[in-house]
């Protein structure tokens, strides 16, 4: 028997009376598969969720004394980890917990005693049918405004549309997103970012007016004009920019969904662009690196690409306020790739994304432009490769992909662009020096170390010591230098020069 059917049968001989309810019954019903149960009890939730987790040998944290709300992470050998919720019911009733909930199709229920039988009090099996995400009752948003972005999120995962009265409800009282917590905020967003298909539902969270609420950093990126070959504005650039990128995913990882995201059916989302094989494909070999690369999980267990995707849509932050016009009409915005790395770094410090997030946005903001100007010289030497590696660390495979994205974003789709190809080439070409060259081209062996110039050369601790190091190195990328007495003769011959 499945973990998930003996936890099932347990809770059906408590002696409180329990109900699965909320999202996992609406995914039951929509034959999707699940790791998680919601569960509603008519007895003490946090108490029900540490039995829970003792009698099956898994982990009990209480995720809301008040509300007396408890979790149990239930394990076993060859399946996925089980996550139970376990809340008491909100208000007197079940009908009066139904009642509070967000959408009617998560306003389902089933009693453990019997799971055949739907109980549905607000229509939600109807609008599972018509695909419609409808708000239970007029106060669904303006009682938890985080509701207006769960919405979105919910349509783009579900590939459902928003009812007319839910989009009314978000325009009226969205509004209050912004004084919900970081953290609430920021898992909703994470939740849709972490989707195959966010890009157009960032678009809609724009039309909806929640957009620049929820990261307002982006609202003086709005009317933004940019020189050509620019041919959008600011934002509207940043959203296709993220749109691109997801495009490249498909092309690059194949069917849409499947290693940097979930859900959406796997269809193609709307509004996205049909792949640029002539721009991608040369990164199509890298497929299986890439999809683990990308779905390697951070903090609270979200997959990096929501990090890559939100520094995609705030790498141009720093362009209002570097924007120069000379006389004959030029625009500038020199510094702007430093300047949005600050601004970036401060928004997900403000949702309260973990500090190695911070770092991995920060760094593909402040140099997602190296790539297309290493692009633009033509001839890319392994030392300007390594040098790329060296600035950007592990960030560096997110820079390419994102600046694979953000030149594309630029042009019209229907432009041909042979700077592109030159860039995507050059892509690939660093992919290949990052994963099947890395100790000759990324991080080369050392063979000398401070000491030993100290000692062989008599030198003062200090900044000499660590640019004749790296002189050193990039002579090892370069096939200069391969032996420790090679690197001493490169090093006096380098002081003589300097004497």
């Amino acid at each position: 028997m499945k973990l998930e059917d003996r936890v099932i049968a347990w809770l059906a001989q408590q002696e409180a009376q329990s109900y699965l309810v909320g999202g996992c019954v609406r995914d039951r019903l929509l034959k999707r598969r699940t790791y998680d149960l919601d569960v509603a009890t008519t007895g003490d939730g946090l108490s029900m969720a540490r039995h829970l987790a003792n009698h099956f040998g898994g982990d009990y944290y209480p995720l809301d004394t008040e509300r007396s709300t408890g979790r149990a992470i239930l394990y076993r050998e060859g399946e996925a980890r089980l996550v139970v919720d376990v809340a008491r019911l909100r208000g007197s009733d079940l009908a009066s917990d139904l009642a509070d909930r967000d959408f009617t199709i998560n306003a389902l229920a089933m009693d453990f005693r019997s799971l055949g039988t739907i109980i549905d009090h607000h229509g939600g099996c109807s609008d599972l049918e018509a695909c419609l995400i409808r708000p239970v009752s007029d106060a669904s948003i303006r009682s938890d405004p985080v509701r207006a972005l769960r919405g979105v999120r919910l349509a783009a995962q579900l590939n459902f549309r928003l009812a007319p009265e839910t989009e009314n409800l978000i325009r009226r009282d969205g509004a209050a997103l912004s004084e919900v917590s970081g953290e609430r905020v920021r898992d909703e967003l994470a939740h849709l970012l972490k989707l195959a298909c966010a890009g157009p539902y960032l678009n809609r969270l724009d039309e909806l007016g929640l957009l620049t609420i929820v990261l307002p950093e982006l609202e003086p990126l709005r009317d933004l004009p940019q020189p050509p070959p620019h041919y959008l504005n600011g934002l509207a650039h940043s959203l296709e920019t993220v749109c691109t990128l997801e495009v490249l995913l498909d092309e690059v990882l194949g069917v849409r969904g499947k290693g940097h995201g979930s859900d959406c059916r796997e269809e193609k989302a709307p509004g996205a662009g049909p792949p640029d094989s002539r721009t991608f494909g040369p990164l199509v070999p890298y497929s299986e690196r890439l999809e683990s690369h990308f779905g390697q999980t951070m903090s609270d267990a979200r997959p990096r690409v929501v990090v890559l995707k939100l520094a995609a849509l705030l790498h141009d932050t720093g362009k209002p306020g570097t924007r120069t016009q000379e006389e004959d009409g030029q625009i500038h915005f020199i510094g702007h790739e430093q300047k949005g790395a600050k601004i970036a770094a401060e928004a997900l410090r403000r949702l309260r994304f973990s500090q190695p997030e911070v770092r991995l946005a920060e760094t593909i903001v402040c140099h997602h432009m190296r790539p297309l100007l290493l692009a633009k010289q033509g001839t890319v030497s392994s030392r300007a490769v390594y040098r790329f590696f060296r600035d950007t660390g592990e960030a560096g495979v997110d820079v390419l992909l994102h600046a694979l994205a953000d030149h594309r974003a630029t042009y019209p789709p229907d432009r041909e662009d042979d700077q592109g190809e030159r860039l995507a080439a050059l892509t690939a070409r660093m992919l290949e020096d990052c994963w099947q060259h890395h100790a000759e081209r990324v991080e080369p062996p050392v063979l000398v170390d401070g000491h030993d110039l100290m000692r062989e050369f008599g030198l003062p601790p200090g900044p000499q010591i660590g640019d004749l190091l790296e002189t050193v190195r990039e002579a090892q990328v370069s096939g200069q230098v391969r032996t420790r007495d090679e690197a001493f003769i490169l090093i006096r011959s380098a002081l003589a020069d300097k004497a």
